[in-house]
Parts: C-alpha cells; structure tokens; sequence
C-alpha cells in the first residue's frame, strides 16, 4: 500500500478552524421624528446585541440558533459583511457544503476587498477534494493579497492532499518567514514534516523556542503523531494523557506504531 494512502485521512486535520468575522460595521440608521437619535441608537444597539449572540452561538456550536439571526441580520442590512460570512460559516460547520459555497460565493461578490469569502471557497474545495480548484482559488487570492498567512497555509494543505509535500513544505516555510508566530503555518508544516518521514524536524517545528501555543487543537495531536512516528511512544503518550482517556491513549500509539512500520515499508 502506498504511503500516500496513509496521509489522506491525517492531513484533513491541515484544515484551518474557521474563524468568525466580528461585527464590521454598523448599518445606517432611517431618521424618524421622535428622539431620532436615541431611535438611532437603541437600533445600532440591538445590531450589535444580534450580532453578538449570533457569534456566541456559532463558536459554542450552536448552529440552529446562530443560523438564523444571520439570516434575519441579512434580510434587514445586506451591506453589512458579518452576517453574510457567519451563515456562510454556519453552514460549513454544519457539513451543509452547497449552501455554504453559495452564502461564500455571494459574500465575495459583495464584498470584494474581504479575503475571508475566498478562504472559505478555498476550505470547501479542500472538503470536497477539489485540489486543482482550491489551489486556483488560493492562488488568485494570494495574488490580490500576497503573503496572506491563511491563503498560503490553504495552498499548502492543497498540495499536501495531493502528494506533493515538498512543495507544501516550501510554501508553508515561505509564510512562516514573514509571519513566524502563525500557529496554522507552523502546525501544518509540522505535520507535513511528521507523514514525509521528517518526523524529528516535525517536532523542532511544532515546538519552536516555546513549546506549544495552545492556540489550535490539533497541535498536541500532530506533535504526538511526531513523535509517535519517530518511535517514542513515550513521549507520545505523555503528550495524549493531558487531554485524553488511558484507552484513546493506547489506541493512538497503537495506531502510530502501525503507521511508522507502513512507513518503514514503503522506505524499503
């Protein structure tokens, strides 16, 4: 079996979390005849309220609540950006694919000079395995935002997908020059290093003069692959004992070790 048949399902983790846009905005305001000023402001302060139990709610998972203030926030101020991207983000998390690309696709329109409606067009065609579409659309974004950290960490994960890991390796260590505290560059780049056989150039990388930074879940799981791949189950499963069960623990190591001699195979 093929090695490359082992990355697949690990490197889905390069997905970058989708982050929600904060309110960027405020929708004008019709003047009325009574108090309009007060009438003004108590509307700006229910935008804002909406938009932050909304955002509350699509970061604590609660999709079914979030969805539809976006929706209704939509209706009422099409020219602002944050509900757009939030139900465009909501249905992503929520595996709702085509409904997603259409609220992303319909954002980009609008609102041109935000790079956040083409990353999200980028992560679909991640999900859906589209590499060439993905590197196109990361590409083009790169090319009106150059250097931007998260289109160069989406490139990279495209051309980790389909094999071609020193490229990915190149581009993620192009971000990381001019954006050296990334933790989505730098985790991705650990992991590229980690399932090409770099496994102690992997955890140099994720650990950098620091340690972890806390900051993505999945960098204890990549530096305990890392590590795991390297041979220390030791170390490994330290790492996994933080925030696992004994049982998730062995199951983990046991799976490393059935990689690592994969591995060692595919070498031979």
């Amino acid at each position: 079996m093929k090695t490359s048949e082992f990355f697949a399902p690990l490197l889905r983790r390069l997905l970058i979390t989708v982050s929600v846009l904060a309110l960027s905005a405020c929708a004008g305001m019709q003047e009325t005849k009574v108090q309009p000023l007060a009438t003004a402001y108590d509307e700006t302060a229910v935008l804002a309220s909406d938009m932050r139990i909304a955002e509350s709610a699509l970061q604590s998972g609660d999709l079914e609540v979030a969805r539809p203030i976006y929706a209704r926030l939509i209706k009422s101020h099409p020219e602002m950006s944050g509900p757009w991207m939030g139900l465009a983000d909501s249905h992503f998390l929520a595996g709702e694919l085509q409904a997603a690309k259409l609220a992303y696709a319909e954002a980009a329109g609008r609102f041109p000079d935000l790079i956040e409606p083409r990353l999200g067009l980028g992560r679909i065609a991640l999900q859906q395995r589209d590499l060439a579409l993905a590197v196109d659309i990361y590409q083009q974004a790169l090319e009106q935002w150059p250097g931007h950290p998260l289109a160069l960490a989406g490139l990279g994960v495209a051309h980790d997908l389909g094999g071609r890991h020193e490229e990915a390796q190149a581009i993620y260590r192009q971000g990381l020059r001019s954006n050296s505290d990334n933790v989505a560059l730098r985790n991705n780049l650990g992991l590229s290093l980690a399932l090409s056989g770099k496994a102690r150039e992997a955890i140099n990388i994720l650990l950098g003069n620091t340690g972890l930074s806390g900051r993505l879940p999945q960098e204890e799981g990549n530096l305990a692959l890392a590590y795991g791949l390297l041979g220390r189950d030791d170390a490994a499963e330290s790492v996994l004992l933080a925030n696992q069960s004994l049982g998730s623990t062995q199951d983990n190591l046991e799976f490393y070790r059935y990689v690592r001699q994969q591995l060692g195979h595919n070498r031979r």
